[in-house]
């Protein structure tokens, strides 16, 4: 026999745990809906993300005291610095599965493209012309 879940508060409800109330949702949702939940799996293979960036060639540029005389200095500087395009890899060739009924912990630097791999696989991942995107 199973316990039966309070809709009292927050305490009661978890009072069981979070699987039981889990469990609970699930059954009540399945006896409404009439079938059973869909199960999802999310599979990708060598996921690639790039991006063109521009960058700026400011290796003379150097820091000053804000005087007038510095600060047209330095805009005629940046004026004539030279810009060009760099392609930028966020992800390189990477594959994974997400199992349904598991939980994956995703580990990486800073900067190694975590989130954005999970706004790819959820769909919010910007598409931009300088973007490019490949893989299955």
């Amino acid at each position: 026999m199973r316990a039966t879940i309070e809709y009292d508060n927050g305490k009661t409800l978890m009072a069981q745990g979070p699987q039981a109330l889990h469990d609970h949702v699930a059954s009540r949702m399945e006896k409404a809906l009439g079938r059973a939940l869909p199960q999802m799996e999310v599979r990708f293979k060598d996921v690639s993300i790039s991006a063109d960036i521009v960058v700026k060639d400011e290796t003379d540029l150097k820091t000053e005291l804000p005087t007038l005389a510095n600060e047209l200095m330095k805009s005629v500087r940046e004026m004539r610095s030279s810009k060009h395009v760099v392609k930028k890899q966020v992800l390189q060739n990477v594959s994974g599965v997400f199992k349904p009924g598991t939980i994956t912990l995703v580990l990486g630097q800073p900067g190694s493209g975590k989130s954005s791999l999970m706004k790819l696989l959820s769909g919010r991942f910007p598409s931009d012309k300088n973007v490019t995107i490949e893989g299955d």
